[in-house]
């Protein structure tokens, strides 16, 4: 399985990664430097010169928007990451995750790859993603074991050879650096219900990607799923190393041990973490803990990949994206004894306030039924917009297109009562005050005979193949022709046969 070291050799190969060499310091530069890619949809930025030990790895989860087209998918990286490859498709990257909620095979156990002892937290130069200037713990992962021995020798816990991967917990954590070696972390609330003062949780920096991913699954949504080190394992081999609060991914960049010394409620304004809130925060209740690191261990010129949360198209929001994409998506298609949903999206683009769902109708009213499904699976999102299965999950603004040219707003367009629960993502709704849901039937009436459906006109239905070649060649002279990468892809990552016009 790829880690992270593994992931920039792939960014590399697809010249999809900038090096910058030029001191970017973590206080004030990485986050606007990273926080300008996201935006620009530029590639992955790896900064070799942060101010401390580690190199700073930004964009390498994210990826451009779906606004024009463009040679990379913004689930290219992920794809990358999890071992499925650049060019893999959007259903294959939902259907991978799908498959991986029911885990894979038990972990290997090796050694942990981070060895080398630093003095304290804030000499890793963990960038800082806020007006505060406090680094910033963003994609983080933290362990948790119920049956270790608290307060245990770290060495001796790390040497043993049996690693009980059932019995510890892996969450998402998000955070700010306190001082040398004090820690402020948002944490599942869940977890936090079990992570006392005294008791010693382990945090990660690096991991590799799926056990990330793992993760987040593990805590987003209803909880029938796989512990994360094995749904990390269904993409591949994740080797876990033994750590005085349980098993970590062995190749994590970066290994914090550490005590837990205090516990404020999620909504303590003046107990949260200095830093922006992340996405997956916003998909569970959360709760802040506070830590002190006993010990801070790294791998040789380690690599901390980083979100530049809040800026558009940043890793986290594409990673929660993504994740959330697939678990609804194979939720309703298992709900009815059927698969009528051909894709399913939370885009990054759209803040994850909206859910696009590109289903076949199964009959007169089924629309209803979906959307209100969809709304119970997730507390997200406010608005659902229904698509044709004919529209392409890349083609966001074909998708858009459809709300005008399909949907009449007296007609189609189905509010909810203003008691509906507010939903979480959307950044008018931040106040908890409920409101009304709302869901756009964009598809074709199933009632209607094909000959009153207008068909989709496109580029080489409307015009003789003489005229066509005429204006591709026109096309090329004037400098437009870029090559195949640039043609709009089909839904698994194939090429279409033309584009839209």
């Amino acid at each position: 399985m790829l880690g992270v070291r593994d992931l920039l050799d792939r960014l590399d190969d697809a010249d999809d990664l900038a090096r910058i060499d030029e001191r970017t310091h973590w206080a004030d530069t990485a986050f606007a430097v990273s926080a300008e890619a996201a935006r620009a949809n530029g590639p992955a930025v790896l900064l070799t010169d942060a101010g401390g030990h580690a190199r700073l790895l930004a964009g390498g989860l994210g990826g451009p928007d779906r606004l024009a087209v463009r040679s990379r998918d913004p689930w290219s990286r992920l794809g990358a990451a999890l071992g499925l490859g650049f060019d893999a498709g959007y259903l294959d990257v939902l259907d991978a995750l799908v498959a991986a909620r029911h885990g894979g095979p038990v972990p290997a156990v090796e050694p942990a790859a981070a060895t080398e002892t630093v003095s304290d937290l804030r000499s890793l130069g963990l960038p800082a993603v806020s007006d505060t200037g406090v680094p910033a713990v963003t994609l983080g992962l933290g362990a948790h074991s119920k049956t270790a021995d608290d307060g245990g020798d770290a060495d001796s816990e790390r040497a043993s050879d049996a690693v009980d991967t059932d019995a510890v917990e892996w969450f998402p954590v998000r955070g700010s650096v306190r001082g040398s070696n004090g820690l402020r972390l948002s944490v599942p609330a869940d977890l936090a219900a079990d992570v006392a003062p005294g008791t010693t949780v382990s945090f990660a920096l690096g991991t590799p990607p799926a056990a990330l991913v793992g993760a987040i699954m593990r805590w987003v949504g209803e909880t029938q799923v796989a512990g994360a080190p094995a749904i990390a394992n269904a993409f591949g081999s994740v080797p876990v190393a033994s750590t005085a609060a349980g098993a970590v991914p062995a190749e994590s960049e970066v290994l914090v041990d550490a005590t837990i010394t205090g516990r404020a409620d999620g909504d303590d304004a003046g107990r949260a973490p200095e830093t922006r809130r992340e996405p997956w925060e916003d998909a569970m209740a959360t709760a802040t803990v506070e830590a002190r690191a006993e010990r801070v261990t790294v791998r040789e010129n380690p690599v901390v990949p980083f979100s530049p949360t809040g800026a558009p198209m940043a890793d986290g929001r594409a990673l929660l994206s993504v994740i959330e994409s697939a678990r609804l998506y194979g939720r309703v298609n298992n709900y009815w004894g059927v698969a009528p949903v051909e894709w399913l999206a939370l885009p990054a683009e759209t803040g994850l306030g909206i859910c696009l769902v590109a289903s076949e109708i199964l009959y007169a009213g089924f629309e209803w039924q979906l959307a209100n499904t969809l709304f119970s699976f997730s507390r997200l999102f406010d608005k659902i917009v229904v698509l044709d299965t004919e529209t392409r999950p890349m083609d966001l603004a074909r998708a858009f297109d459809d709300i005008w040219v399909k949907a009449h707003p007296a007609n189609d367009w189905e509010f909810s009562d203003s008691a509906a629960p507010a939903a979480s993502a959307p950044y008018y709704r931040q106040d908890g005050a409920t409101g009304a849901n709302v869901y756009v039937n964009a598809a074709w009436d199933p009632r209607w005979d094909e000959e009153f459906i207008a068909p989709r006109v496109t580029f080489e239905t409307m015009y003789p193949e003489a005229l066509r070649e005429a204006v591709r060649a026109d096309w090329a002279d004037m400098g437009f022709d870029h090559g195949d990468e640039h043609e709009p892809r089909g839904q698994r990552g194939d090429a279409t046969d033309g584009g839209d016009e």
